[in-house]
């Protein structure tokens, strides 16, 4: 049997509008979420797509499972709430609510560095339970803190907003390849490079050093990742039923061409 798992990742698998091509096997591995154990989650997730040349595209959601390890159906849960909105279920027995359009859009941007509030009901009132869940600060600052080209002749300079709230005190930073990209522009590039991945403090800024870099051929084309969130739990009071809380925000660029600059 297929075990759900949850993945918690910085690009997105459905990014919208004109950038909705652009959604990378990219997942984070952090906060336990490749553990085959979690069958019930509740999981924010707020990403930012940018670069210097475009305007951010936001990609907000709600996204939860409360599912039997066994039957893999839905179990001891009839609603869940956050802030107040409630989340309805699907046909497969998960939720789900996205904030990308009007008229939510502000709603949800609203989340960004606050304390969300979730309720889960179990079988009764009585076997209900309620966390305050802390969605990160966006990522980026300003646009051109982001890059439009990666240049192999020099490191990499990223800013990003630093969160003193952050609890885990770190982000994630990961440089990954786009083999269809890159090989449209050059057919003799590979199927596949290994990403480059740094757990780095929560200071605002990082570099990637020029000798990483190197590993990415020039015409590659690649994308920079930012993330950082948190990992809760809560346990409904009568049906005892653990439920894992995960908050994600995250920032990535739009794919960005590989050069290499002569020195002058």
């Amino acid at each position: 049997m297929n075990k759900p798992l949850i993945f918690l990742f910085g690009v997105g698998t459905a990014l919208s509008c004109h950038k909705e091509e652009l959604s990378p096997a990219n997942s984070w591995d952090w906060f336990g979420t490749h553990d085959n154990t979690v069958y019930n989650y509740v999981l924010i997730s707020a990403n930012q797509v940018t670069n210097k040349a475009d305007t951010n595209d936001y990609q907000i959601s709600i996204q939860a499972a409360f599912i039997d390890s066994t039957t893999n159906q839905l179990s001891g849960v009839n609603d869940l709430t956050v802030n107040d909105r409630s989340i309805l279920r699907a046909g497969d027995s998960t939720y789900s609510f996205g904030y990308n359009n009007s008229p939510y859009l502000e709603e949800g941007l609203s989340l960004f560095g606050t304390n969300v509030n979730i309720s889960i009901r179990g079988n009764s009132m009585q076997d209900t339970v309620s966390r305050a869940v802390y969605l990160p600060k966006k990522i980026v600052r300003v646009i051109t803190d982001f890059p439009d080209q990666v240049d192999l002749s020099k490191s990499l300079q990223l800013n990003w907003v630093a969160d003193e709230m952050n609890p885990w005190r770190k982000v994630i930073v990961q440089v990954y390849y786009y083999p269809n990209y890159s090989q449209g522009n050059d057919p003799s590039l590979p199927n596949s490079i290994k990403p480059l991945q740094y757990n780095v403090p929560d200071s605002g800024s990082f570099t990637v050093p020029v000798s990483d870099l190197q590993r990415f051929p020039i015409n590659a084309v690649i994308g920079v990742s930012i993330a950082r969130g948190t990992q809760n739990t809560a346990v409904l009071p009568v049906s005892k039923k653990r439920v894992y809380l995960f908050s994600n925000s995250s920032a990535s660029t739009t794919p960005l061409k590989v050069i290499a600059t002569k020195a002058s």
